[in-house]
């Protein structure tokens, strides 16, 4: 099991009551939960790079693939508003005469195209990278694996990291022949990243011998809070 889940960094103030006297007995406890669940959202990022000692040739390749990208995707079920460019660039690489052969980059222009494709079929992830292949992609960068009710995940989490910390306090305070009177303060926080498949792209002219498999493990969404709590007599 993968111990990841959503992709936030965050201390905050739950809610606190008058601050303790310099009297006062106090208890501090950290209370921890943690919720495993599906993914329910793929991400699949790819990328098509084309060179071209002309321009208009490079962009017209690019665009050729992307476009075939698009309709083989499609026929697998997937909407065109969930394939999308997030960015396009053309550079020029002038020739290199004054270097050695095996230190020259390739010259001309070279088209890149960055696309996102979001499924929530997990089922055709690989199928969807055999695609890309076949359209000649050029990169096959990550598969993201998240969820897309994250938010109430993590506050059902929350409420049990809670109900941790209040059974840890009534166990000590009850070990010291105490009770407790209130809560002074509570703070929570959590880090969650979404799970991060690498797949390579296969390069060549040869298919893959076997279709793409590629299967996501649970998200564990973890909680933790730190409670202070005035005790008494």
């Amino acid at each position: 099991m993968r111990i990841l889940a959503l992709s936030v960094l965050a201390v905050a103030l739950l809610g606190a009551t008058a601050a303790p006297h310099s009297k006062d007995i106090t208890i501090v406890v950290s209370g921890q939960s943690v919720i495993s669940r599906m993914p329910d959202v793929a991400t699949v990022s790819l990328g098509i790079v084309t060179i071209n000692d002309v321009a208009q040739n490079a962009t017209t390749d690019n665009n050729r693939r992307y476009e075939d990208l698009r309709n083989r995707l499609h026929s697998l079920g997937v909407p065109y508003s969930s394939i999308r460019t997030v960015s396009f660039n053309v550079n020029y690489v002038a020739p290199q005469p004054e270097l050695p052969p095996s230190q020259r980059e390739r010259s001309g222009y070279t088209v890149s195209r960055q696309i996102e494709v979001k499924l929530t079929n997990l089922e055709s992830v690989g199928s969807v990278i055999d695609q890309a292949v076949a359209a000649n992609a050029t990169d096959i960068n990550d598969v993201a694996y998240t969820l897309t009710n994250e938010r109430q995940i993590y506050a059902e989490a929350l409420g049990s990291a809670v109900a941790d910390a209040q059974r840890q306090a009534k166990a000590m305070a009850s070990a010291a022949n105490l009770r407790i009177l209130r809560i002074a303060s509570m703070q929570s926080g959590y880090f969650s990243p979404p799970i991060l498949m690498r797949a390579g792209v296969a390069r060549g002219n040869a298919m893959p011998p076997a279709p793409t498999q590629i299967s996501p493990s649970n998200i564990d969404v973890h909680a933790n809070v730190t409670i202070t709590y005035v005790v008494g007599p």
